[in-house]
């Protein structure tokens, strides 16, 4: 291992939570090292340069309530190329396209179904979405489209209370030049060891130590920036155990599922087609996002989620990009097929060290989402996306939860000089 083997703070990941902490800390004079198991930084920010012959996001891509993200502004700064007017949006629904009075009733539909969920979330009332929904309307595919977008689970594992206590803007902007490439510019001269997994954490009211198979490293606090699959499961060992709370929080919010495909087309294979977004029923209660020719690109980037993507995962990429076809078969017609030239997709629960896409508190458990972020002994810390109180789900939550606990053990450790 070539860092010290004594630091103030471990920071374990480096997604886009333990790049801000590992950044935050070392701004605020503590000694830091931060360990990252893959062989790259970024974690669910990762932008693909090569596979598409341009920038391909395999997961964060939108800067969620741009107005008030902080990588806006960063992007503004450095020159990265983002597209703030809305992209039109259809559905594709029992084999045609939805027409304007269709979609003004679908709209209706969904703000009804969303006013009522939040209603109950704000009145403390935490049941799955399902409950406060119409289930007969002729859209409820849209709607369940939609949370197994944002949720990344059914509209039956999906819960009210976390509904409320999402902030939102409706402000999402998509990132032409690569949101994970943003992240990483962000993130530019934090030191990383990479392909160094931390295997075990021993932890006391004096201190801890990080042990990886390249060494171990004593600190006086670590900052665990892993998912809340990856606490959950046996990835990492604490010495002694965490908290059954702890443990129980974890549970309590796990990873949705989410995946992205790309299918890079001939230039002429989307003729007059203008950038678009369309929800494409593929079978009853099954539906997949087109994003047709983003930044005028001959491209379809294309959405996989909830049940459906979890079935899809366990086949692997070439089953996910088989259904994104389908998807753009059922709309363009079967010729597409033949005209495209590159594919690509994600598989992040594949990833041993993530292990999903982003968190969703179970229905009942939403209060649980609050005590993942909370210190142990003031000597364990814990932040990404899943600790945001109200952005979770986004990568400027996990920003802001890292520079959270990077702040909180400046306080609790005096810096070693």
């Amino acid at each position: 291992m070539a860092g010290p083997s004594r630091v103030d703070v471990v920071i374990v990941g480096a997604g886009a939570a333990g790049l801000a902490a590992a950044k935050s800390a070392r701004d605020r004079g503590l000694t830091t090292i931060a360990f990252e198991a893959m062989n790259r930084i970024g974690g669910r920010a990762y932008t693909d340069h090569r596979t598409l012959e341009f920038p391909w996001d395999a997961g964060c891509h939108w800067l969620h309530s741009a107005s008030i993200n902080p990588f806006t502004r960063f992007a503004d700064a450095e020159g990265f190329r983002y597209k703030s007017s809305p992209t039109p949006w259809r559905s594709w629904l029992d084999g045609r396209l939805t027409t304007i009075e269709d979609e003004a009733a679908i709209d209706a539909f969904i703000e009804a179904s969303m006013a009522a969920a939040l209603r109950c979330g704000h009145e403390g009332v935490d049941v799955p979405l399902a409950d406060v929904v119409d289930i007969d309307s002729p859209y409820l595919d849209v709607l369940r489209f939609l949370v197994n977008a944002e949720w990344g689970v059914d509209f039956r594992a999906a819960s009210t209370l976390d509904a409320s206590r999402y902030l939102d803007t409706d402000e999402n902007w998509p990132v032409e030049d690569g949101y994970g490439a943003l992240i990483a510019r962000a993130a530019a001269g934090v030191p990383v060891e990479l392909n160094t997994p931390v295997e075990r954490i021993v932890w006391s009211p004096s201190g801890v130590r990080v042990m990886t198979a390249k060494g171990t490293v004593e600190a006086a606090a670590a900052i665990v920036t892993a998912s809340t699959d990856v606490l959950a499961g046996d990835v990492i060992e604490f010495d002694p155990p965490l908290p059954l709370w702890k443990q129980e929080a974890f549970a309590a919010v796990p990873l949705g599922r989410a995946n992205k495909a790309g299918l890079r087309l001939d230039q002429k294979a989307l003729g007059d087609v203008e950038e678009q977004s369309i929800a494409v029923q593929i079978a009853p209660g099954t539906m997949i996002g087109l994003r047709l020719r983003p930044f005028g690109r001959s491209l379809a980037d294309v959405y996989l989620a909830g049940p459906m993507c979890a079935a899809l995962e366990v086949e692997g990429e070439p089953a996910m990009i088989e259904a994104a076809v389908g998807a753009l078969e059922a709309v363009l017609g079967s010729q597409t097929r033949r005209q495209i030239t590159g594919t690509i997709a994600s598989n992040w629960t594949s990833e041993p060290y993530i292990r999903g896409a982003y968190a969703a508190a179970r229905p009942g458990c939403a209060d649980k989402r609050g005590d993942l972020g909370v210190p142990i002994e003031g000597r364990l810390f814990f932040a990404g996306e899943a600790t945001s109180p109200e952005f979770f789900s986004t990568a400027h939550g996990a920003w802001a939860a890292g520079v959270a606990a990077a702040e909180a053990v400046a306080t609790a450790v005096q810096p070693r000089r």
